[in-house]
């Protein structure tokens, strides 16, 4: 079963249960990947891509709860933090930070010279898409400025 019909689901089932704010989020979640399905070819949207979408809106939503948190708004940062609950209910488990770390040093250690770019590329092919782009960068960097 897709993601976008197990949010579906959900959403149905969220609907019966009186969960108005669930439902909300999670009729938002299938128009963003019903818009993905619709530049893509008929019958060509892929898990991948599915959570790629979902990964996008978790960054975007994470982005807006610091800028709430900063403008202290604490009634806003509580509102996304039960949407980003809900959006990452959906995505698979992410690599820890540990096993990032081993990555990135092997990496480093391989590497010609400090280059971000090209060792940031290099990891990011080896953890593929289960991770988040800007904890490799933080990593990344905290390493490059060790050696």
């Amino acid at each position: 079963m897709s993601l976008k019909n197990k949010i579906k689901e959900e959403s149905v089932k969220a609907l019966k249960d009186g969960n108005s704010r669930n439902v909300e989020v999670l009729r938002f979640l299938i128009s963003l990947l019903d818009k993905k399905e619709l530049r893509l070819p008929p019958g060509k949207m892929t898990e991948a891509d599915e959570v790629a979408v979902l990964r996008k809106e978790l960054k975007n939503k994470k982005e807006a709860r610091n800028m709430f948190a900063k403008a202290n708004r604490k009634d806003l940062v509580k509102e996304i933090d039960d949407e980003i609950v809900v959006v990452e209910k959906y995505l698979p488990a992410q690599m820890g930070e540990s096993d990032i770390e081993k990555i990135v040093d092997e990496v480093v250690k391989e590497a010609e010279d400090r280059n971000f770019g090209k060792i940031m590329g290099q990891v990011m092919v080896r953890v593929g898409s289960d991770v988040d782009g800007s904890l490799v960068a933080k990593i990344v960097k905290a390493k490059i400025s060790e050696e």
